[in-house]
């Protein structure tokens, strides 16, 4: 149980370092293309960044770790989907309250929800690149065991 504990703190401690690499890269592209190279920032939003990295990161609970991975596929994909929801949810919400965009902003919106699906899809293909690494590593030490 104690073990458990451990690999879902270093499964949110991962999660939430990618996430957070992830909204600062897609802040600072945002904050290009909607108001330019001169806009001057504050160093709140870099707080912002961290405080929406740990409450998207927070939402993982839907995601299994290892000893949980055996979940169906239909399962899995429910988790995914609500994850994702939960991840839009939360983004849209912080980005209003941040007042980093306004919903009568359409441009600025489809930027936001876009910028969410663009970070999502980056933490989740960099998350299964690394398992599959990792699984690479095990399976070849494996083999090195069974040759000996």
């Amino acid at each position: 149980m104690k073990e458990n504990k451990v690999k879902r703190l270093e499964f949110m401690v991962s999660l939430f370092v990618k996430i957070a690499t992830g909204i600062l890269f897609v802040t600072a592209l945002y904050i290009s293309i909607f108001y330019g190279w001169d806009f001057d920032i504050k160093v709140e939003v870099l707080w912002q960044i961290l405080i929406l990295a740990a409450v998207c990161t927070i939402g993982s609970f839907f995601l299994p770790i290892e000893e949980e991975k055996e979940v169906p596929r239909n399962a899995m994909l429910i988790r995914m989907i609500l994850y994702y929801v939960y991840i839009n949810v939360v983004v849209l919400a912080c980005g209003v309250y941040f007042e980093w965009f306004s919903f009568s902003q359409r441009n600025q919106v489809f930027g936001m929800v876009a910028a969410i699906a663009f970070v999502f899809a980056g933490v989740l293909g960099l998350s299964y690149w690394q398992g599959s690494r990792e699984a690479g590593r095990m399976n070849q030490r494996l083999k090195e065991r069974e040759q000996k």
